[in-house]
């Protein structure tokens, strides 16, 4: 399926929005509107799409070449930016991803 640039510029924003949600809650619960259908399918296409943006930020900012100490600084810091979507892909057993 190919998607217009409306469309793929839409699905970073529902990412970008479903993230900021994950952020503010504790909760490990998938946020969901019926909306998000028309873009990633069903939950499974979303969650998903979270998986691969989370590999998409990993592989863009860690720094495989620091020192170990500075390497897993980087990673720590990236966790916590993103706690919210990594409890929901560890609730999800989708978090064959390591950051």
């Amino acid at each position: 399926m190919t998607m217009t640039w409306s469309e793929t510029h839409r699905r970073w924003q529902v990412l970008r929005a479903v993230e900021e949600e994950l952020a503010r809650t504790e909760s490990p619960v998938l946020p969901w509107r019926t909306e998000y259908a028309e873009l990633f399918g069903d939950r499974a296409g979303l969650l998903a799409a979270l998986r691969y943006r989370w590999q998409l930020t990993v592989n863009a900012q860690l720094d495989t070449h620091l020192p170990e100490r500075e390497l897993e600084e980087q990673r720590r810091s990236l966790a916590r930016r993103a706690r919210g979507v990594l409890r929901v892909l560890e609730a999800e057993g989708a978090t064959r991803v390591v950051a």
